[in-house]
């Protein structure tokens, strides 16, 4: 770590539970709340009576204002100056602290004289609690006596301290009533319990106070691998919160209002935290995020939200429908960004922007640019395109601009579309230019039936098997989305056999059947022929045609 050394150090029970009581230990606000099973917790307990190892916590040291917002363990008391958050062990610590305080209202602990774990080890057993009225269910549970009686003893007695030491030996003279004798016998025990208890070493591993909040975040996502990971918004959206007194949740609701279409296009949490950043002329990554100066987030919000209303406009006209055909995700939140810059603009500038931007996205599809380095990158590319749509800077030219196009060789040998592969996302883009209308029942694709639409062999896989081709079905230019009910009609019907069907099921005839094909820029020369590597050679031109055009900044439809 830089600016320190992680350390490994031990530290008895009885010091941490000190140290959850005075406030000292707390959890950074970004923790989701506890949740463990009464079984995970009774396992816990037995653990610590037979001196079984729990596994190591991990903790921040602080020093004066805690980098994150901090919390007290569930049922602590909340006061005292925090040295440290704990960043894994709070279900351990705050099973722990609940079972010793009794505070699990409807479950209690007991630890047993009488039975053993399958291990021959101390067993502890775990008691639903129901209450009506005034009353506690079982009514032995309130009984000493009858406790004993069963050969049980309540794990709040091991609490360490010297009030649950005099609880102890009260419980223990009432629990033995007339058998005073025995008292000593089972005080020696109880004393031996809560001696394990007390010092019982829980060892944890130290970040320094030194320690940056991105790398906090880093250590908590890598240690944390066993639940639903945290998102950077669930991270940072309490401490914010308090900072500014807004919440981002309600902002994010307005978003989803307001721009309901956005989230087609991937987490909208993610997308809003990246499109900030690069509005702050910040790289759109973690450390950015961290730092981000949230007055002027807020502040600018309404910037956003309309630069998120033109952004899925100018998508869904592009006809970037949602996020599973999208080839990157890099430039959705630049694409906000950019347009957030529009308001207010002349006409001819606003075309100007349109045209910039359809080039910017569309290479941002087709070239490697996004490939490697993505956030350096798109900061690089929004800062030139800024100067050109905010400032009018007419000789700014972003670096995405000189990037190489793919080859006709490329367009041919990228994969099957489904897979997220960026140049074969973008080869099915081009082929929606023309609405792609299906081939059966004759409707356009939009956002409302994409999901609807399958991946559909041109030339069936089957039918490639059978003919012996040494070219693969499962390339971008073999792919069209149509319909299920489609897909399942043509199956693996050979190019012409199909085509013949489609004239032949409609009264449009052989004209309407070529019209539709043309709109998934598939050409109809080959497939009469059934000649695969002509088809594919010929939809190749026409996509580097489309290519050509939509980097360019040029409309293009087949």
């Amino acid at each position: 770590m830089r600016g320190g050394v992680m350390e490994a150090r031990n530290r008895k029970l009885n010091d941490w539970l000190t140290a959850v009581r005075s406030g000292q230990v707390k959890l950074p606000r970004f923790q989701r709340f506890e949740a463990w099973s009464y079984s995970q917790v009774q396992s816990l307990l037995e653990s610590v009576l037979n001196d079984l190892p729990i596994g190591a916590m991990f903790v921040l040291e602080v020093e004066g204002n805690p980098p994150f917002h901090p919390r007290p363990i569930n049922s602590a008391p909340g006061g005292g100056k925090v040295s440290e958050l704990l960043l894994d062990g709070q279900q351990r610590i705050t099973a722990l602290w609940k079972s010793l305080q009794g505070g699990y209202p409807e479950r209690e602990f007991f630890v047993s004289f009488n039975e053993k774990t399958d291990y021959e080890g101390i067993a502890v057993h775990s008691i639903k609690v129901s209450t009506r009225g005034d009353k506690r269910y079982p009514l032995w549970l309130n009984d000493p006596v009858k406790l004993l009686e069963r050969g049980l003893v309540p794990v709040t007695l091991l609490l360490p301290g010297e009030e649950a030491n005099t609880k102890a030996l009260e419980w223990i003279q009432a629990a033995c009533g007339e058998q005073q004798a025995d008292v000593v016998k089972y005080l020696m025990k109880i004393q031996e319990w809560r001696a394990r208890f007390s010092s019982f070493n829980i060892p944890f591993l130290s970040l320094p106070k030194s320690t940056s909040p991105a790398q906090v975040l880093e250590v908590f996502t890598r240690i944390n691998t066993g639940s639903t990971p945290l998102s950077i918004f669930d991270i940072i959206t309490a401490d914010i919160e308090q900072a500014v007194g807004e919440s981002l949740h309600d902002l994010l609701e307005s978003l989803n209002g307001r721009v309901p279409g956005l989230a087609r296009y991937g987490d909208v949490q993610d997308i809003v935290l990246r499109t900030a950043a690069l509005m702050q002329d910040k790289t759109p990554d973690r450390p950015s995020i961290l730092s981000l100066d949230w007055d002027e987030v807020v502040a600018k919000w309404p910037e956003l939200v309309g630069g998120a209303e033109k952004a899925v406009e100018f998508l869904e006209a592009e006809k970037v429908l949602d996020g599973s055909r999208l080839p990157i995700f890099t430039v959705v939140p630049a694409l906000i960004t950019l347009w957030s810059y529009s308001s207010g603009l002349s006409p001819d500038r606003l075309g100007e922007a349109r045209t910039l931007l359809r080039k910017f996205m569309w290479r941002g599809f087709f070239t490697e640019r996004y490939e490697s380095s993505a956030h350096t990158a798109v900061i690089q590319d929004v800062r030139e395109l800024t100067k050109s749509i905010r400032d009018g800077n007419s000789n700014s030219t972003p670096p995405i601009f000189g990037y190489d196009l793919p080859s006709q060789e490329d367009l041919c040998e990228a994969g099957w579309p489904k897979k997220k592969d960026r140049l074969a996302r973008a080869i099915l883009l081009v082929s929606l230019q023309g609405g792609a209308t299906d081939l059966a029942d004759g409707g356009p694709i939009t956002v409302l039936n994409v999901t609807q639409r399958e991946y559909h062999h041109i030339f069936p896989d089957g039918y490639l098997k059978n003919s012996q081709s040494e070219i693969s079905a499962n390339l971008a230019l073999n792919c069209a989305l149509i319909t299920w009910k489609t897909n399942r009609t043509i199956r693996d019907k050979e190019p012409l056999v199909y085509m013949r069907d489609r004239a032949e099921a409609n009264s449009l005839g052989d004209d309407e059947t070529v019209f539709r094909l043309k709109t998934h820029a598939i050409p109809e020369g080959p497939l009469r022929k059934n000649d695969y590597p002509e088809f594919i050679l010929e939809r190749s031109r026409e996509v580097t045609s489309a290519m050509e055009a939509l980097t360019s900044g040029r409309p293009w439809s087949p």
